[in-house]
């Protein structure tokens, strides 16, 4: 082993707490202020950076550090021993209980569309590829633009297996085989992780997971997005930058159509949690960035407020008393008015601007077209008319005595105090 590497991991022990991060640039701070004598082999700053950087690589083989990410965060490892050759993992278990995404109990197989569940095995990790390999041979293994590892869910999950061995009845990793296999840096690989990066980083030599095989490359790339997709069981959830890429790969694997309609399934199926309250803005953002324009620009009051203030665009400076306001839920619509109203009334002598747009989506009666726009803008604002008037119709009514009480029977709900069949 070289000087300097014996050099940088004494140095990381006395500065670095086990399970902690640390980053490139505090490394070298540390190193460098004046820089040891074991780099003076090296006559610059560049060249004794770089000698630091590769020698974290091999630190990182040896198991003694964590890549985080691929800014230069890097998390010293546990000290715990771990027999890394211990083989842990049982495959009946494993095959008894464990389950992956859209896991159908009855036939022993997913639902997930392009994907087909071979078997359960116990892989050798020195045959499967990791997302850091993946990474460093620019190999895509499980579409994440976002952190894809995370060192404290590891050492989550390996404190667990220590301490109550291993879960075999979460959601389990998953691998394919590789259409050719690939020697690097003594190994040869045959599979690649799908899904479960995190649990691969676990210290121990073999990987329980399923083997599954896709229609084509992106049926086993979209596989590993929607199985990180939030829900009740998912934690380290992809963002909506990887979801954002994996739908405009599919554009590029011309496996979705670029259309509203069609990201607008996608999203609703496949990756339901993410973005769900404006799923629609979501949509035409990504259609945007393919060059796309959506027929109805799609509003909520963020993205309208955003367009407004924008100097490329409206450039309105917005008034204490001016609002913005979406129309098209009618079920909403009594309660918007009153309350534009109350202000209206409890300010009589100010300038107010609505800005107004139509709404889209569920609960919208009519869904805004090029077609119908116009006229649906006319209806809401005589939609507004109609509200005073009903509003002036009541009071004439109340004033004139003409406005007949309503008796009012309200239901017992107190059930320690009320009888269950008396009106209160």
């Amino acid at each position: 082993m070289s000087a300097t590497v014996d050099f940088l991991r004494d140095t990381i022990t006395d500065f670095v707490e086990p399970d902690r991060k640390f980053t490139l640039q505090e490394l070298i701070s540390h190193v460098s202020d004046p820089w040891d004598d074991v780099f003076d082999g090296r006559t610059s700053e560049d060249s004794r950076e770089a000698c630091v950087r590769a020698d974290l690589q091999t630190l990182r083989d040896e198991d003694f550090l964590t890549f985080v990410d691929y800014d230069g965060t890097y998390s010293r490892n546990s000290t715990d021993a771990v027999d890394p050759n211990d083989n842990i993992f049982s495959l009946e278990l494993l095959e008894k209980h464990g389950r992956i995404l859209g896991w159908q109990d009855k036939t022993q197989t997913t639902n997930v569309e392009g994907i087909t569940f071979k078997k359960w095995i116990i892989a050798d990790k020195n045959e499967v590829m990791s997302h850091s390999i993946a990474r460093e041979l620019g190999i895509a293994c499980q579409t994440r633009v976002d952190q894809a590892l995370f060192p404290e869910t590891q050492r989550e999950i390996r404190d667990s297996v220590k301490e109550d061995g291993y879960d075999y009845h979460s959601f389990q990793p998953a691998i394919s085989e590789l259409s050719e296999w690939v020697t690097y840096k003594g190994n040869v690989y045959k599979y690649i992780v799908r899904d479960g990066n995190n649990r691969y980083e676990l210290p121990w030599n073999k990987f329980p997971c399923a083997l599954i095989e896709g229609e084509n490359e992106y049926s086993l790339l979209q596989y590993g997005a929607m199985s990180n997709n939030p829900t009740q069981y998912k934690k380290n959830d992809i963002t909506s930058n990887d979801v954002k890429y994996m739908i405009r790969l599919g554009f590029e694997y011309e496996e979705i159509e670029k259309t509203e309609d069609a990201v607008m399934e996608v999203l609703k199926v496949r990756y339901k949690e993410t973005r769900k309250k404006d799923r629609r803005i979501f949509a035409a953002e990504i259609l945007k960035e393919e060059g796309v324009q959506v027929s109805i620009e799609p509003y909520d009051i963020t993205k309208a407020k955003k367009h407004l203030e924008d100097e490329n665009l409206y450039d309105v400076e917005l008034g204490e008393y001016d609002y913005v306001v979406g129309w098209g839920r009618h079920a909403d619509h009594y309660r918007k008015f009153y309350s534009i109203f109350e202000e209206r009334i409890n300010n009589p002598d100010v300038d107010m601007i609505e800005y107004a747009f139509l709404e889209m989506g569920k609960g919208v009666a009519t869904q805004p077209t090029e077609e119908n726009i116009r006229q649906q803008r006319i209806d809401l604002e005589s939609e507004r008319k109609k509200y005073i008037n009903h509003c002036c119709d009541v009071a004439d009514a109340h004033r004139s005595g003409q406005l007949k009480y309503i008796q009012v029977e309200w239901l017992a709900q107190a059930n320690n105090k009320e009888r269950p069949n008396e009106f209160q």
